[in-house]
């Protein structure tokens, strides 16, 4: 740091006239203070400059050169020095001590960090954005039927939300992830039509993959991964491996024996294959004497089919009387209309009303499905 008494002066003036540590390095002033501002920010300037230059102390330089490396330009990383110079002198003046050069490193070394915080902070919101256009684009490629270039944009998006993944500093729910975020489509949503698509276009390897990655990227302790699960299974199918598939099935089966979308789909895949018994009887296991209800009523559904099938007439019935009791249940929580306007009762007389403010994160009332912001709100 500089000892010239010329030094010192020049700049405690400048500090008294306009002293805001921030606004100085950023110009975030006016009026009067602007010139001097301007002034104390070029003296400031000068002292990094020289600082830089005699390689006094070394932490500048060092710091500097940090700063650089992180994507800042030249003229932001002396800015940025220049604020923490400016406060380190500021109360050297204002307290009479002596330059204390570990305390400067502190500083500098504190700076560094928030502003490398910022920086991967900010990268990471930058490959959301990118990320968040390219399923825009791909979703409206889906819409035109144009299904191959829909998938090169999901593609490109999919490794983008793997590079974002990795960086997370621990395996989190897949629910914690879409609370943090905010897009016009649903991450679980995309990840579940990404699944989707590869099956329909019949790129069964890279479905695997995608279905293995996303079940290892994730923690699913609270929350049902059947959907990936269901499309290894189903993509080891349809793509020749059938012992491997009924083994993947099983096994995981075992392991989650109530699990509707996993019978369902097991069921379908040995069925296809020609062995129906076998099909009838992997949903009869789980669905014999039990009650039909919202979580098992598809499984309901396809063993009443599945019995008339293999010729358990007897059985099927069973299933429909199972079935016309939820459905009995269903129709007894419907409330009567007349109770309705009874509870809530409408005045004689209407007042005028002003329309229902819109609120940006609302749901868009052009029934798209999107919200309010991402679609007819957008400026």
């Amino acid at each position: 740091m500089s000892d010239k008494v010329s030094d010192k002066q020049k700049i405690y003036k400048l500090i008294a006239f306009g002293r805001n540590v921030s606004e100085t390095m950023n110009m975030k002033v006016a009026g009067d203070k602007t010139m001097a501002n301007l002034r104390l920010k070029k003296t400031i300037l000068e002292v990094v400059d020289n600082q830089l230059k005699v390689n006094n102390p070394p932490c500048t330089k060092n710091i500097y050169e940090k700063l650089l490396d992180a994507g800042y330009s030249k003229s932001e990383a002396k800015d940025k020095i220049g604020a923490v110079a400016l406060t380190e002198i500021y109360d050297i003046l204002k307290a009479g001590k002596s330059f204390d050069e570990a305390r400067y490193q502190k500083s500098l070394e504190e700076m560094l960090q928030q502003s490398l915080d910022f920086e991967d902070n900010h990268h990471i919101k930058t490959e959301w954005d990118e990320w968040d256009k390219l399923v825009q684009n791909g979703y409206e490629c889906i819409d035109e039927q144009k299904y191959e270039e829909g998938l090169n944009f999901w593609g490109e998006a999919w490794l983008i939300f793997q590079s974002i993944m990795e960086q997370q500093s621990k395996v989190i729910p897949l629910l914690g992830l879409m609370e943090e975020l905010d897009y016009v489509y649903a991450i679980d949503a995309w990840l579940q039509d990404y699944e989707m698509e590869l099956g329909n276009a019949r790129k069964y390897e890279e479905r695997i993959a995608f279905c293995r990655k996303i079940i290892e990227l994730f923690d699913w302790q609270y929350e049902d991964d059947s959907c990936f699960q269901c499309g290894i299974g189903d993509s080891l199918f349809y793509e020749g491996k059938k012992d491997e598939a009924f083994c993947y099935y099983e096994k995981w089966l075992a392991e989650n024996p109530q699990n509707s979308n996993g019978i369902n789909a097991f069921s379908w895949i040995l069925f296809e294959n020609g062995d129906a018994e076998k099909a009838y009887s992997v949903i009869r296991r789980v669905t014999w004497g039990a009650s039909c209800n919202v979580d098992n009523s598809t499984l309901f559904m396809r063993a009443k089919q599945l019995a008339n099938y293999v010729g358990k007439h007897e059985e099927s019935e069973w299933y429909q009387q199972q079935l016309d009791k939820f459905e009995e249940s269903i129709r007894s929580w419907e409330m009567d209309e007349d109770e309705i306007f009874d509870e809530f009762t409408a005045p004689k007389q209407i007042p005028v009303v002003k329309a229902e403010k819109i609120y940006p994160n609302d749901p868009c009332p052009c029934g798209s499905g999107k919200k309010y912001k991402k679609c007819c709100g957008r400026k």
